[in-house]
């Protein structure tokens, strides 16, 4: 208080009263924004300022919609905490693909009230166009625009991670490796694809197509399609499951074929949902790092504020490879890693 006063001219009892708020004492509007600029100048963190100075402290979080038991769910548990730490309040709007109500919360994002936005999708994909368009600092969770601009983007490195969790199956020493993924149209069905097809071809073992099934990130047809793969000539030694939801449905027709996991089968998910711990053996899988990756968008965001550099305007964000029973082969080869 003691360098605001000397860079405002005003002596250190009328800085506090005017940091403070006191109405104690009448103090004239051009002294208090003669402290409030000092105050501004020198980089002063106070909270009274920030609000004084008509700086917003609320970051909009929007969100075109998301389904029972999501797991994005984590990504706006993990800005909010990051936000709170900065002493910004998030504000979370889901407009659900509603037309009408993306244009009032595109109207109340742009009101003066926020800070900034971060406009996410629960489903990594690309952006055509952002449904609610904002005239302040945004930063892209989940999703990325077509247009290729300079909006920072943040999403999972779901290439990375299922090639994780292939080499994983071939350091044990399995080569006849069989995938369930997603909607093939999908970016993560996509990047898991393209994660498991490099770890096989860097393990020196070409690809079989008849190991890959679409499943649709379905139980049912995780089940069905496992009951082919174990029916066919030469069955896989492991399957990796591009979810956890499907590893469930893969379970189930292991069971039904009178198989045991590790024992005749491995299997490796992909979430780590609370399921794959509970389930029994328990599910290998890989960590899908929303929490980190919202925690990561507030970040980002906040350096916009503050006019830091980006050095990344595409941030992918690594899961970790959690190995437990499933994938835990009896006679496993030595590993090059574990």
């Amino acid at each position: 208080m003691s360098d605001i006063a000397t860079e405002a001219g005003v002596s250190q009892s009328t800085v506090s009263l005017v940091l403070n708020h006191s109405q104690s004492v009448k103090i004239a509007e051009a002294t208090k924004q003669r402290v409030l600029q000092a105050a501004k100048t020198l980089g002063y963190q106070n909270k009274k300022v920030a609000h004084a100075m008509g700086r917003p402290k609320k970051i909009a979080f929007v969100l075109n919609g998301l389904t029972s038991y999501d797991p994005f769910i984590d990504a706006i548990n993990g800005a909010r905490e990051e936000a709170w730490e900065n002493d910004y309040v998030l504000v979370t709007f889901n407009y659900s693909h509603d037309e009408v109500l993306a244009s009032q919360i595109e109207s109340e994002v742009n009101s003066g009230d926020y800070a900034g936005l971060i406009y996410a999708s629960s489903m990594t994909r690309h952006l055509e166009h952002q449904r609610v368009q904002a005239t302040i600092p945004t930063v892209l969770l989940n999703c990325v625009s077509e247009n290729h601009d300079t909006t920072p983007a943040i999403l999972p490195a779901d290439m990375i991670g299922a090639y994780k969790a292939v080499q994983h199956l071939t350091h044990q020493g399995y080569r006849k490796i069989a995938m369930l993924a997603g909607e093939s149209w999908m970016q993560a069905a996509i990047q898991r694809i393209d994660g498991y097809r490099q770890a096989l071809i860097d393990a020196d073992i070409m690809p079989n197509a008849r190991y890959i099934r679409e499943a649709n990130w379905s139980l049912k047809e995780a089940y069905e399609q496992t009951i082919e793969l174990l029916e066919l000539d030469t069955p896989p030694e492991a399957i990796f499951c591009s979810s956890d939801y499907m590893a469930m449905g893969c379970y189930q027709a292991i069971a039904e074929k009178g198989l045991k996991i590790p024992t005749d089968i491995a299997v490796v998910g992909y979430d780590n949902q609370q399921i794959a711990s509970e389930s029994f053996p328990a599910l290998s899988t890989v960590e899908l790092p929303y929490a980190d990756m919202g925690k990561q968008a507030v970040e980002t965001l906040l350096a916009l504020l503050n006019q830091q550099p980006i050095l990344s305007h595409r941030r992918k964000v690594e899961g970790e490879l959690i190995i437990r029973r499933s994938s835990q082969r009896p006679t496993a080869m030595p590993s090059k890693s574990e």
